[in-house]
């Protein structure tokens, strides 16, 4: 019989604070005896069983709805991002030629952010259906509605034996308002100061009891305007390279290949199209070998968007019915829909073929300016539709001491990506060269017309040359899941022993198109992208106890079981465990540790994803630092900007991701509890890392390999070593006679195996003040800091060590720390809240001196009367831009990952409650 979903694990729970216990009370409802007996203990994130401390054995940071409006954060993703933990380097709405330019995602402990698990209200979310970095499984944040979060918890530290999957370097745990008392109206507006950004917002919230029936709703919108590089004086022209001003790009070309050359066209060639770029299109010359004059601009890098322009609304509905004083059926509904338009430039046409006219093998090349076809030319948009379902009955069992809590959860995503492509048929090929008159070499024949190359074109040309490149995925979660706790299952002598037992059943969908099917044939030097489908069934069940051994010392210990089956045979299984230990000497100091093993398990995408190919552009390094060029000039190399053919494939034989994680601190309250003082370290190890390098990455490697030595001389490397006898099999080069790229990179393949170890330890820091002074108001000081102290990667035994922290390797801070302040007095508030990144390494990887970064948020508050109130939030107020790095060239001449340009925005919000 097949197995269907029912039952096992339930890796999240938490929800529901301390509110829902409190709600039957504040409705004039009694409240019954086991209801009374509850009132002091919640659900914290972490663990099944409800608690008085909100203080675990493990760290937990937690963001207040009205933290989160007080430090100017304005959106979900802002407020985890500057998190000390969130130390790591994550892509945004900069990188347009990421994988998921359309989803947001952190980073804790510089790990991968897969390795983390993200929370709805104490349930896991789907992964997003595109993958991060085109192989591993995110959750997207982008469209949480920051209206209707309660708070946000944030728990470092393995937590597989609670939650499954995923929980190596902790649990974001996003609660929402799931009781909302009265009626609230909020519109925002504002832009950044430097141009470009404006938004608008307007959020809803109610909430209403009708007889046994509590009903809460809300409803936010956001219209968001882009940001382009043209807006950013720093980065809108390639003169402003920090290492020099760069040649224009070559937005006119004509070139003789194999030996190459540009092919002079003359300053009065150039003369007429120099209205174009904003006026900028000049007759321009290179001097690296074979190079020479040609029709470009610096100013084509300010086509780029730099702050997705989007459209967002988010609904949510709690319904609460109450059967008895004790029972309660219960039904979460959000949604969302997200509509990002993103540009990684302007369009480009080039083609190498063997010109019939003048007998010799030539490139073409075309940029397209704005003049010519529009700054939306190239836009591309992300459709994604979100839905989070949960249905349950919850309550006491009698007298028994006993709760429970059963539901099912289904959440899902479908994401549309649409993309502007050149047609391969009747389109730019055959403007520009005419009818195919055969092939030479393996290059196609034609006869040109040379006029045309040196002739703007007109939108509808550009319209009829392209078309839309149309992919759609998908990707849902459906879980049942029983949970029964007992907060005194038995009594020791020191006190009552907790206990929880939690089982899930769960089905994983997973359907990935990066293209449009027949996009081979429609569009012009495409291949039919990636693409991946599966499924895959979970049963799980765990355990949990609370353990007061003395007075003063508690053990918390949980354990879990969690089982996949793969659609089509096999599958994986894995035990998981935790124990957390808590000492109190004094009422006032707690000390705590834990130990826990975790798993990951693989990506659906790294399990289904069917072979699949398509172009990149990339560079040749091993050819271009075998001549001597350096990530200084590699795009004067000849060997840069090649159209390299990459092929992937999923495998179905990846075991799961382990790992090891080690806490310990030290938590003290002072002054009453008006001080709170906490330092933890933390230590993960992590096992048959799945890697799948991306097509550079097979590339530097195989030059490292081949040379023998990293770029800058830090890293050696044995060529018979496993690794490099494994990379060196991925690059399929052209054979020494090919008449245009001897030697030269043709294809490369990749596929996901379980190999690299990783190793991670730091320190976190938190401390909370808060202090009143009569007539002058209440303060209240709060400041947090991370420091990583180790954090290393090997691929595969018998290969090097890298240092993560170090040079080149490193994608992470050194350290972050953050410092608000804010002061409360009548009807007035403000706050401080500054977040400073430690420096970083320059592009050479030579010296940790760029930065540091320290940027600041201001708000000033006034409730106007009992209706109406005013906020006005200034981000980044000193409007810092990215940290010079001297030694980067590369557009936009920072690390996107770390720092971004959008310099200083202001924000007006009115409120309206209505009680």
């Amino acid at each position: 019989m097949k197995p269907r979903l029912l039952s096992l694990l339930m890796s999240s729970l938490l929800l529901t604070p301390l509110v829902v216990h409190a709600q039957s009370t504040n409705d004039g409802k009694d409240a019954s005896a086991s209801k009374t007996r509850d009132l002091d203990a919640v659900r914290v994130t972490g663990s099944l069983i409800p608690r008085a401390q909100i203080e675990g054995p493990s760290p937990v940071t937690t963001i207040t709805a009205e933290q989160i409006q007080a430090q100017g954060f304005t959106t979900v993703f802002d407020a985890l991002r500057s998190l000390p933990v969130a130390n790591g380097s994550v892509q945004d709405s900069q990188g347009t030629g990421f994988y998921t330019p359309g989803a947001k995602t952190v980073s804790l402990f510089g790990l991968d952010p897969s390795y983390t698990l993200t929370l709805i209200n104490g349930r896991p979310i789907n992964s997003y259906p595109l993958a991060y970095n085109g192989n591993t499984s995110i959750a997207d944040i982008a469209n949480i509605p920051l209206g209707m979060v309660e708070r946000i918890d944030v728990l470092t530290g393995g937590q597989s034996s609670v939650y499954g999957s995923s929980a190596v370097a902790g649990v974001i745990n996003i609660v929402l308002k799931d009781r909302v008392e009265g009626t609230h109206f909020r519109y925002r507006v504002g832009g950044y100061s430097q141009g470009g950004g404006s938004s608008q917002r307007f959020s809803f919230s109610s909430g209403q009891t009708f007889g046994n029936l509590d009903i809460s709703y809300g409803l936010e919108y956001t219209n968001q305007k882009a940001i382009y590089a043209f807006d950013r004086s720093t980065i809108d022209s390639v003169t402003d390279n920090p290492t020099g001003a760069q040649d224009p790009s070559r937005t006119f070309l004509r070139m003789r290949v194999g030996p190459n050359g540009y092919i002079d066209p003359g300053a009065a060639t150039c003369a007429p199209l120099s209205n174009l770029f904003g006026g900028s299109t000049l007759y321009a010359h290179r001097d690296a070998p074979g190079t020479g004059y040609y029709c470009g601009s610096p100013n084509n890098v300010g086509t780029a968007s730099l702050y997705n322009k989007s459209q967002d609304v988010n609904a949510t509905t709690f319904l609460r019915y109450h059967l008895t004083p004790d029972t309660e059926l219960y039904s979460d509904i959000l949604f969302s829909f997200g509509r990002p338009t993103y540009s990684g430039g302007s369009p480009f046409w080039n083609k190498t073929f063997y010109n019939q006219t003048t007998g010799q093998y030539e490139q073409w090349q075309r940029i397209y300016s704005p003049e010519e076809v529009g700054i939306d030319a190239k836009d591309q948009r992300v459709y994604t539709r979100s839905l989070n379902v949960t249905a349950g009955i919850r309550g006491g069992l009698g007298s028994t001491g006993f709760d429970y809590d059963v539901y099912v959860n289904r959440s899902s995503t479908d994401v549309t990506r649409k993309s502007i492509d050149f047609l391969a048929r009747n389109g730019v090929d055959d403007y520009y060269l005419g009818p195919k008159l055969g092939t030479q070499s393996g290059y196609d024949v034609y006869a040109p017309n040379l006029s045309r190359l040196y002739q703007p074109i007109t939108r509808d040309q550009y319209d009829s040359f392209s078309g839309i490149n149309r992919a759609a995925s998908s990707a849902s979660r459906t879980a049942v899941t029983a949970l029964v706790t007992n907060t005194s299952l038995f009594t020791l002598p020191a006190g009552d022993v907790g206990f929880a037992l939690i089982a899930q059943g769960q089905r994983e969908k997973f359907f990935n198109l990066s293209a449009d099917p027949n996009s081979g044939v429609l569009f012009r030097g495409q291949t039919a992208g990636t693409s991946a489908e599966g499924q895959r069934d979970l049963y799980a069940v765990g355990a949990e106890l609370q353990v007061p051994i003395l007075d003063t010392f508690s053990a918390n210990l949980s354990g879990r079981y969690d089982k996949y089956a793969l659609q089509g045979g096999g599958g994986n299984g894995k035990a998981t465990w935790k124990m957390g230990l808590e000492y109190r000497p004094i009422e006032s100091l707690l000390l705590r540790g834990s130990y826990a093993t975790a798993f990951r398990s693989p990506d659906m995408f790294y399990l289904f994803s069917r072979e699949s190919s398509g172009y990149t552009t990339n560079t040749d390094l091993y050819q271009c630092r075998q001549a001597g060029y350096t990530s200084d000039n590699y795009n004067q190399c000849q060997q840069s900007g090649l159209s390299v053919l990459s092929s992937s494939t999923g495998n179905r034989d990846l075991k799961d991701i382990t790992a090891r994680t080690f806490t310990y601190g030290v938590v003290w309250s002072g002054l009453d509890n008006a001080l709170n003082v906490s330092v933890d370290y933390n230590s993960v190890v992590i096992k048959n890392e799945v890697r799948i390098l991306g097509t550079d990455s097979i590339l530097a490697t195989e030059a490292n390999c081949r040379l023998g030595r990293s770029e800058n001389g830090a890293t050696l490397f044995d060529i018979n070593s496993p690794t490099c006898q494994q990379v060196l099999a991925q690059v399929q080069r052209k054979p020494a006679t090919d008449p245009l790229n001897p030697n030269g990179v043709d294809k490369v393949f990749s596929y996901p195996i379980n190999v690299a170890s990783q190793r991670q330890t730091g320190v976190q820091a938190a401390l909370d003040y808060r202090w009143t002074t009569g007539g002058w108001g209440d303060f209240s000081v709060n400041a947090g800091y991370y420091r990583p102290i180790k954090h290393t990667m090997q691929d595969q035994e018998g290969d090097p060590v890298y240092d993560l922290l170090c040079c080149a390797n490193s994608n992470e801070l050194q350290y972050r720390a953050t410092l608000g302040a804010t002061w409360k007095r009548g009807p007035f508030s403000a706050t401080a809240y500054g977040v400073r990144n430690a420096p970083t390494w320059d592009s050479k990887g030579e010296h940790r001196n760029i930065g540091p970064w320290t940027t600041w948020n201001a708000t000033v508050g006034y409730r106007i009367n009992d209706l109406a109130s005013v906020l006005l939030t200034v981000n980044n107020l000193t409007d810092e831009m990215p940290p010079i790095d001297r030694t980067n060239g590369n557009w936009p001449y920072y690390d996107q990952g770390v720092y971004n340009a959008f310099g200083r925005s202001a924000f007006l919000e009115l409120s309206l409650d209505f009680k």
